[in-house]
């Protein structure tokens, strides 16, 4: 044992049992009566904080609403997750899942409507609403099974990102700067895969991962085995760094490239409008 023994017992819960149709790893209500995965709940930090950074930065140097409600969203993923995980609720899941699914409409919507005459631009932006409502409508209320919404959310991403590639073939005719925009895309993309990877060891040998953190390791080491904690850390910076990604690519879709500079603050990275120099 490297650490500290973890708790024999839980804690009686506050919020009572769990009503959500999905569970994870860590176990429940160890530390804590008020908080149901405490490692789970807290790594959702790093959504709120990367998104205010995006937040700040869209209305510093003027990425426009698009950009608004994209980090908007971004941080009420976070904060839908850290109430899903504090009380393992299903309303409290709901407000982790859908939150997820909107915030990757927006920019599907966006971009597939994006240099297309009416009616197509229209049917883009409306046909996207009315499908996500649609599954909205459905998840709620008819079949509430959690891969239904992976495999929506999965379409939704992938649409994103092949729209993406291709208007970055269109807009951006310079190859260093495609390049580089090439990098960041397979930056976010491996940060989601990596995280999805480790959130999957944590699903399939659960039992194990507990037996390790219970036996070996004790508190805190055993924190570091808690692998959808990883999956929260790890998809914040990929969602980060591909918000980003869109970030820079709309200002050439906009033909503003030019008034624009990439400043980086070690991991963190700002698409700032640049200073108008006096004479």
């Amino acid at each position: 044992m490297f650490g500290f023994s973890y708790p024999t017992t839980a804690f009686e819960p506050y919020w009572g049992p769990p009503s959500a149709t999905i569970d994870w790893c860590e176990e429940n209500y160890l530390f804590s009566p008020y908080i149901a995965e405490i490692v789970n709940s807290l790594t959702n930090v790093g959504f709120i904080l990367l998104a205010t950074h995006h937040i700040y930065s869209t209305f510093k140097n003027g990425h426009g609403l698009l950009y608004i409600f994209i980090s908007l969203g971004f941080a009420s993923v976070g904060v839908g997750s850290f109430m899903f995980h504090s009380t393992l609720w299903y309303e409290h899941q709901l407000m982790d899942e859908l939150p997820m699914v909107w915030v990757t409409a927006i920019p599907f919507g966006y971009i597939w409507g994006w240099n297309r005459p009416e009616p197509w631009h229209l049917l883009a932006n409306v046909g996207t609403f009315l499908v996500t409502s649609l599954f909205t409508y459905i998840y709620i209320y008819v079949y509430r099974n959690p891969v239904f919404h992976q495999a929506f959310y999965a379409i939704l991403n992938f649409g994103v990102i092949y729209k993406t590639v291709k208007t970055t073939q269109e807009c951006i005719p310079d190859p260093q700067v495609r390049r580089r925009q090439y990098k960041l895309l397979i930056l976010a993309f491996s940060l989601f895969i990596f995280g999805f990877f480790i959130w999957n060891l944590d699903n399939i040998f659960c039992k194990t991962l507990i037996n390790w953190r219970r036996s070996y390791l004790g508190m805190p080491l055993g924190i570091l085995l808690e692998g959808h904690g990883w999956w929260h850390v790890f998809t914040g910076l990929g969602i980060y760094y591909f918000v980003l990604y869109n970030m820079i690519l709309t200002t050439y879709m906009r033909g503003e490239a030019d008034q624009y500079e990439i400043v980086r603050y070690g991991f963190l990275v700002e698409v700032r409008r640049k200073r108008v120099k006096m004479n």
